[in-house]
């Protein structure tokens, strides 16, 4: 729970999708500096029945599994290993407009990419994605193609790419 990971956005979409989506859980993995804070804004909303503190998991990919849509509203990412683990389940992304985020997901192809403090957008896109399985689906099974360029084998051959090259031209 950080700044950079920008958790307040996601409660606050939460707070907008409550009446339209009543069974809603946002389930918030992990630890931080801001959990507190967080705690006691999800209190002050009266969302406690929507949000979920989780804490530190090591049972990621089961919570994923049982997900409908993965979600992430961080600020500044390297490559997202939350993204990259949602892609590998098969889910759908609503995601914020940064780097990492925005190369791994694709807007309208695999998930949707939103500006980075725009409330209204990313719940919208939530709604959407909430109402029609078939868009869920089709964004799934495009994660998961994605995904495979990510794989360990094709990393481990682009590795073995650039070191031949770098060991060819220094010889």
């Amino acid at each position: 729970m950080s700044y950079r990971k920008h958790q307040d956005l996601l409660i606050d979409v939460i707070y907008q999708l409550k009446d339209k989506i009543p069974n809603i859980k946002l389930l918030l993995v992990g630890i931080g500096p801001l959990k507190e804070k967080y705690e006691n804004l999800v209190q002050n909303l009266k969302l406690d029945k929507y949000i979920m503190f989780m804490g530190y998991r090591k049972d990621v990919p089961q919570l994923m599994a049982l997900s409908d849509i993965a979600v992430s509203a961080s600020r500044q990412e390297g490559l997202p290993v939350n993204v990259m683990e949602a892609m590998a389940t098969g889910l759908p992304l609503v995601v914020t407009d940064c780097r990492g985020n925005r190369d791994l997901v694709k807007n309208d192809e695999n998930g949707y990419v939103v500006s980075l403090d725009d409330i209204k957008k990313f719940a919208s896109c939530i709604e959407e994605l909430y109402e029609s399985e078939c868009l869920r689906m089709k964004f799934g099974e495009k994660s998961l193609d994605i995904i495979k360029q990510y794989s360990l084998e094709k990393v481990m051959d682009e590795m073995e790419r650039v070191y031949l090259n770098c060991i060819k031209n220094s010889i």
